[in-house]
């Protein structure tokens, strides 16, 4: 095994400087798995696990069929559900959708007299946000035209407002989020069970938790900053939006990008109190929803063929989700198999297994590594890795499985908000004319504070 732990380490060092160089994240999980299987049959391994892979009569072409394998049915399979809400995602923002629903939901925001309370509440109303937009760096670009210049017209000053806005796209349970279908698909549990149950058991209270923190934490550093003649923000670009640019489409389309959450969760809460033979998968509700909302489109604007033409805008969407989310998936696949093919998992978890506490340090450790991983790369591509592995180590253990998986989730999208390089707080740092130091000193608090409470809520809940 020592031959095999030495090849491992040199493909995840190879990965790992690749992404530090600033390669696609995609390219260099893709380029270590692909050193790892074409090494592994030099050293006897060639078992493909639960893949089933025809002889190609040689062993180097057998991996390449494997690697093919794993690309079929992750597309097939997890790969369509996010491609399909991506393409769902880009219909909503084209047919103007998202935006009214982000108009609706900040407008009452700006009535409140009391400044520092519009800080947990644009947090919390953000995070509701991310249910229509998914991307944190969509959302804070979407936020930093329509509610900063709001924000500081209230009293608040640009870098609290500016703080808020690169912590709004965090862990929200929602079946809509990739993360979410893969976490729930990897530990063999139903979508709804998942999110509504797991997840939303730690990630509600948490979420309550960061905001009531954010309160605190921005209210001290702006009078900190003021005792010292501190910088707030003061050259922020402040654009106010313009009567032209507020959404054009009408108020009830809000309704639109929440639609196949509710036609999800509807079905799962009737359960509880009646016998429901409907049963919401999340494909056919998200294509039901679009043809719902392409229908709205042709009455709205007396034609048929312009909704029709707008539907390409979905299908481009389901390529940008392909390329964005589920070639990182396969990427990620690619590396962990080759990982797995080597016997690294096994003799991991046999070592980890005889140890006392096995479950305490296995969670504490992967929750190290998914930090560590995060602040480096600046997103949660290591999330779409490790969801591989945790599972299987902790089912080779004999813990469950949610009890690692979930801190990888919570950590990867908390985490993000306080990486110098994550593309959210680059984005924010360029409105308020603030290094990433600044905002991060913000930002550091509020999501340290949601990253201890998630992990202590997931022992508690969750356990071993």
């Amino acid at each position: 095994m020592l031959l095999e732990s030495i090849v491992c380490i040199i493909a995840i060092a190879i990965t790992g400087y690749a992404i530090a160089k600033k390669v696609n994240a995609t390219v260099a999980l893709f380029i270590g798995g692909l050193i790892i299987l074409l090494v592994a049959p030099l050293l006897g391994h060639t078992d493909t696990g639960h893949y089933e892979v025809a002889d190609a009569g040689n062993i180097f072409l057998n991996q390449f069929g494997f690697i093919a394998k794993i690309l079929a049915e992750t597309t097939a399979g997890i790969g369509m559900i996010i491609m399909v809400l991506f393409g769902f995602s880009a219909y909503m923002t084209h047919i103007g959708a998202n935006a009214i629903a982000v108009d609706l939901l900040t407008r009452p925001l700006l009535k409140l007299k009391v400044k520092y309370l519009l800080v947990p509440l644009t947090f919390w109303i953000g995070n509701l946000m991310s249910l229509a937009v998914p991307s944190a760096s969509s959302l804070a670009v979407l936020l930093l035209a329509t509610l900063f210049p709001a924000l500081v017209g209230a009293g608040l000053t640009p870098l609290t407002a500016a703080a808020v806005i690169a912590t709004t796209a965090t862990i929200m349970p929602t079946p809509l989020g990739a993360d979410n279908v893969i976490a729930a698909d990897r530990l063999g549990l139903g979508l709804e069970e998942y999110v509504f149950g797991m997840h939303a058991a730690i990630s509600i209270p948490t979420l309550i938790a960061i905001g009531i923190v954010h309160y605190f934490w921005q209210k001290y550093m702006d009078k900190r900053a003021i005792a010292v003649g501190a910088s707030v923000g003061e050259n922020a670009v402040i654009d106010a939006p313009q009567e032209e640019d507020k959404p054009s489409a009408p108020a009830w389309y809000a309704i639109f990008p929440i639609l196949p959450l509710l036609l999800v969760l509807i079905p799962f809460l009737l359960g509880f109190f009646i016998d429901v033979a409907i049963t919401a998968e999340l494909v056919p509700v998200t294509l039901l929803s679009v043809l719902v909302a392409m229908a709205a489109e042709a009455i709205r604007k007396r034609s048929v063929y312009t909704p029709l033409q707008d539907m390409m805008v979905f299908f481009k969407g389901m390529g940008t989700g392909f390329g964005a989310v589920v070639a990182l998936v396969v990427a990620a696949n690619v590396l962990v198999e080759g990982i797995v093919q080597l016997g690294i998992i096994d003799a991991l978890s046999s070592a980890v297994s005889n140890l006392p506490g096995a479950a305490w340090i296995l969670f504490l450790g992967l929750s190290g590594i998914m930090l560590l991983l995060t602040l480096l790369t600046g997103g949660v591509a290591p999330f779409y890795s490790l969801v591989e592995i945790a599972p299987q180590i902790a089912s080779n253990v004999g813990i469950n499985g949610a009890l690692l998986t979930l801190p990888l989730q919570f950590i990867g999208n908390l985490a993000r908000a306080t990486s110098p390089v994550a593309a959210v707080v680059l984005i924010v740092c360029g409105s308020v004319k603030e290094p990433p130091s600044r905002l991060i000193a913000r930002t550091v608090v509020p999501m340290a504070a949601g990253i201890v409470i998630s992990l202590a809520l997931t022992w508690i809940i969750v356990g071993p």
